[in-house]
């Protein structure tokens, strides 16, 4: 007796925004923006000693996070009227989820040109993010479990530690589409590829290092008048390495040789005495012991950074997003 050849299931289905599933998506999604924003803010300001800000800061923080949530509620409800039209496909390679719904295409499209006209790389990321997930695949080759929810006719995709995709059926299909996946996932040991090991400890620790590494290039920076701009900048990226993509790596390190290079410089300057007028003098000659310090705790910052960069880059270990996609058998 042989199996014969399954045949490609399609569907189309709406999406609930309003559901308790996708409002507690959109919840840990806004609370983890403002734990972002909080960490980097209160790292500028610890830096800069201001004590004082730390309050203020965190109250504008929570105000702004609650003004977003509360938008993206009433965008969902009246833009999107509470729905998110998508295109299932499920063959013999894996399943896709297509986005079909006009509205949802020409926000991420309107956010990227609104983004570029107001100089705004937040509205840019939010748009590119946008598109990219727009046509988003599970391939059986990859390493995930189904969770199957025959009450709400969904069945999620998840490995060690989030949910890769969700398939929405319909109340006609659902037991048909559970039987493929299945029997998919059990013809290719998709399932048995998922490790049992959730890396998020790894990755919480490889932040809690960048945060450490990070923060002596603000007191350096105001110190030798360089500027925060260059700090924030790899603080961001450095995190963006260990999260997003590995390839920010060579920015982190691009941007700390730009740093070094402004200290240096600083440091070269030529300067007139104010004790001996028409005397001069590198400003390196008259650095001090708690200078010195400074530079010795930034340089070995710095030199935790590249490691970092250079780990990722060498592919060590994959960003969070990139080990997310390598599961999903991309």
């Amino acid at each position: 007796m042989t199996d014969s050849k399954p045949t490609d299931l399609a569907w189309e289905t709406d999406l609930p925004l309003l559901s308790r599933r996708m409002l507690t998506q959109w919840t840990l999604a806004m609370l983890a923006t403002a734990l972002v924003m909080a960490v980097l803010l209160g790292i500028v300001f610890l830096a800069q000693k201001e004590w004082d800000a730390l309050l203020p800061m965190l109250a504008m923080i929570g105000a702004v996070t609650a003004g977003l949530w509360l938008l993206g509620i009433l965008i969902m409800a009246l833009l999107f009227r509470g729905k998110y039209r998508v295109r299932y496909t499920l063959s013999n390679q894996g399943i896709r989820c297509d986005t079909i719904d006009s509205v949802a295409k020409r926000s991420n499209r309107l956010a990227i040109v609104v983004g570029v006209l107001a100089r705004s790389p937040q509205a840019v990321g939010a748009g590119l993010i946008g598109v990219s997930r727009e046509s988003e695949e599970a391939r059986w080759s990859g390493a995930f479990k189904a969770v199957y929810e025959p009450g709400k006719q969904c069945i999620s995709l998840r490995n060690a530690w989030r949910t890769l995709l969700w398939v929405q059926c319909t109340p006609e299909n659902y037991a048909e589409v559970a039987s493929a996946i299945e029997g998919h996932m059990k013809r290719h040991k998709t399932e048995k590829r998922t490790s049992g090991k959730s890396p998020v400890p790894a990755y919480l620790g490889r932040t809690a290092l960048v945060l450490a590494a990070s923060f002596p290039l603000f007191p350096l920076a105001e110190e030798f008048d360089t500027g925060l701009f260059l700090p924030i900048f790899i603080l961001c990226f450095a995190l963006a390495t260990v999260w997003l993509i590995n390839l920010f790596g060579w920015v982190v390190i691009g941007g700390l040789i730009v740093q070094a290079g402004l200290v240096a410089l600083n440091q070269m300057e030529v300067r007139e005495s104010w004790l001996h007028k028409g005397e001069f003098y590198r400003a390196w000659e008259v650095l001090g012991g708690d200078d010195i310090s400074l530079l010795l705790v930034a340089g070995i910052g710095a030199g935790v950074l590249v490691w970092l960069s250079l780990q990722a880059l060498r592919g060590r270990w994959l960003a969070a997003l990139l080990e997310g996609y390598k599961d999903m058998g991309a």
